[in-house]
């Protein structure tokens, strides 16, 4: 693909700091330290669009960026930018700046949030994760506050059939390790604090 309107692009926006653009899925990606703020087709530009923003951004006619797949035409969250935009410089760059800010913080939540996932921890499946999200431990303070030994006792309430190498995994994933450097002499422990924790549990319950 030629490259000679994403180069005007990178001219328009030359006033920026650390702009760059990639071949991209036809086209080019529009680039702000490596996060992907606006899209280049053959002799379009688009700007990636925003909840908070979107609206303004139809209300200036802007349209969508529309790709068509097989039978279907799909929508994508990019909106293009016309001519009258581009004829003020100076609204285009602060449109630009937003854009780039909110893309940002955007990707930043968004990392936050999956390091707050308990898919995130180590020895961690997508099942288990599904499992200890049944049972109300949906993220990781959680799973600290509970600890591994009450939460292999609620999953195991849930799910009688479940392996004691769960709780292995457990304890590895809530220690930040991986489970086969476990000794076997550590999962003696471990289990040996297991049938403890449960004897408390049961006292706890005949007490009531």
């Amino acid at each position: 693909m030629c490259s000679t309107f994403a180069n005007q692009i990178l001219i328009e926006l030359s006033d920026l700091k650390d702009i760059s653009i990639k071949t991209f899925f036809g086209g080019f990606s529009v680039n702000s330290k490596g996060t992907m703020f606006g899209w280049i087709t053959k002799k379009d530009f688009y700007l990636r669009g925003h909840s908070d923003y979107r609206s303004f951004f139809i209300d200036l006619g802007m349209k969508p960026l529309s790709i068509t797949t097989g039978m279907t035409t799909k929508l994508l969250d990019y909106y293009k930018v016309d001519e009258e935009i581009f004829k003020d410089k100076e609204k285009l760059l602060a449109m630009v700046k937003m854009v780039i800010e909110y893309t940002k913080k955007e990707k930043y939540e968004k990392s936050e949030t999956e390091s707050k996932r308990i898919k995130a921890l180590p020895n961690m499946t997508l099942s288990l994760e599904r499992l200890l999200c049944s049972v109300g431990i949906k993220d990781v303070e959680t799973f600290e506050k509970t600890g591994y030994l009450h939460t292999f006792y609620k999953i195991k309430k849930k799910k009688k059939t479940i392996s004691m190498n769960i709780l292995f995994v457990l304890y590895s994933s809530l220690h930040r390790f991986h489970v086969a450097t476990l000794s076997k002499e550590a999962k003696k422990e471990i289990e040996l604090e297991y049938q403890c924790f449960l004897k408390q549990m049961n006292k706890n319950l005949h007490e009531e």
